[in-house]
């Protein structure tokens, strides 16, 4: 037993929608070096039995892929097993027979290097790359499809799960590193929306800690509807690997992580919640932060992948929610596939309107409250079928900061 295979406990969660003879090629890599935390969505009699063929229980999670990833980071947190380093995998993706103590070697190669890792991988693509070294790169974006956290990571990661503002990945790590993403990376210089596996990086960055992988990549990737070339895609190989950064950029980015951890320096954004100006987005899944929220009533998960990443459907019934709130605020809502009604009420000023709302097809509506600085306890109550999207709220906010989210506080899926 080698001195990576004594210091390490792993788990991995990884992630099966049907595709049999994709699994069949990916999980062997894996499955002798971790225990496995199998969360399925198949659709098939095919695909469900499979686990169970193999020997492996799986959990049926349904919901889209975030809530299959909130399923295997809250599970493997929780596992009284206490593990190391938690890993995601998907299916899709086929690791180098040798792949495992390269990838593990990171965290070690890392700390020699002055850096404090936080998550590792044996996939890497060209364009995720920030700053080149070598025999690995540091990443600004590992991606759900591969990646191993520390402990200390995983629950950085499950703590801040949401969708994330693409212009804060990229104010964050050209302050940190003097290097703008926008020359080169996947959204440019878009200002969009990206999933939630986009700022992890960057989230383990406002805490002091480094993302590598190794370049060129050890996996492929199989099974995909459309080639890497045409998704915009290319896997790290000794041919598209770029020259290794100067050394005094490397520096620059080790030296201010460094002042993170050490306290010397604070990177505020991107936070647990979204903050624009001092106003401030709570997802539905996150509205728990906000004090004082009490939810009554029955909901659905609706997968937004673009946006939360979910929404929360109204079930028979409708739903009630009553919150605490100072300021000026805005509630975004859909009248689901028929359209539905909304009543939103300020008990202290009596405010209150009952707009119709569109069917989902014409997105998502945003309410208007107007409010002074002292705070109200406002109601909404939603009819079933509609969904919940997110409270806009223009002004900071009271924050619960004893709520830390984790998959069993997701609604069933709608």
């Amino acid at each position: 037993m080698t001195d990576v295979n004594r210091a390490v406990k792993l788990a991995i969660g990884y992630s099966t929608k049907d595709e049999i003879e994709l699994t069949k090629q990916t999980l062997p890599r894996v499955s002798k070096k971790a225990d496995i935390f199998w969360a399925d969505g198949s659709m098939t009699d095919e695909g469900a039995a499979l686990p169970s063929q193999l020997g492996i229980t799986a959990q049926r999670v349904t919901g889209g892929a975030d809530a299959a990833l909130a399923w295997k980071l809250s599970t493997l947190l929780a596992s009284p097993n206490n593990y190391t380093h938690i890993a995601l995998l998907e299916n899709d993706v086929l690791l180098d027979e040798d792949w495992f103590e390269p990838t593990f070697a990171l965290f070690e190669k890392g700390k020699q290097d002055g850096l404090e890792v936080g998550a590792v991988s044996a996939r890497s693509y060209v364009d995720r790359v920030l700053i080149q070294r070598s025999g690995y790169g540091v990443m600004h974006n590992l991606g759900a499809g591969f990646i191993v956290f520390t402990r200390e990571a995983a629950e950085i990661v499950l703590r801040t799960f949401r969708t994330n503002w693409w212009p804060d990945n990229v104010r964050l790590f050209a302050q940190l590193s003097g290097i703008d993403l926008r020359t080169y990376a996947a959204f440019r210089g878009n200002e969009q929306w990206v999933t939630t596996d986009w700022g992890w990086e960057a989230q383990l960055a406002r805490h002091g800690l480094a993302a590598l992988a190794l370049t060129p990549a050890r996996c492929q990737m199989i099974g995909q509807k459309l080639p890497l070339e045409q998704q915009g895609l290319a896997l790290t190989t000794e041919a598209t690997i770029g020259l290794p950064h100067s050394e005094a950029t490397f520096e620059f980015y080790r030296d201010n992580l460094a002042a993170i951890r050490s306290g010397a320096v604070e990177i505020t954004e991107p936070s647990i919640i979204v903050r624009q100006n001092g106003a401030m987005l709570f997802f539905p899944h996150q509205m728990r932060y906000l004090a004082g929220t009490t939810w009554q009533g029955i909901s659905g998960l609706r997968w937004a992948q673009g946006f939360g990443p979910f929404g929360y459907r109204a079930g028979a019934g409708g739903v009630s929610l009553s919150v605490l709130v100072s300021g000026i605020c805005s509630f975004l809502v859909s009248g689901g596939p028929d359209g539905a009604k909304v009543l939103i009420q300020d008990t202290r000023s009596g405010f209150k309107t009952e707009p119709d709302l569109p069917t989902e097809d014409k997105g998502i509506v945003s309410v208007n409250v107007p409010g002074t600085p002292v705070p109200r306890r406002i109601t909404v109550d939603i009819e079933e079928g509609a969904a919940f999207y997110g409270l806009h709220c223009n002004d900071p906010q009271l924050l619960d900061t004893a709520f830390n989210f984790n998959w069993s506080q997701l609604p069933e899926v709608a």
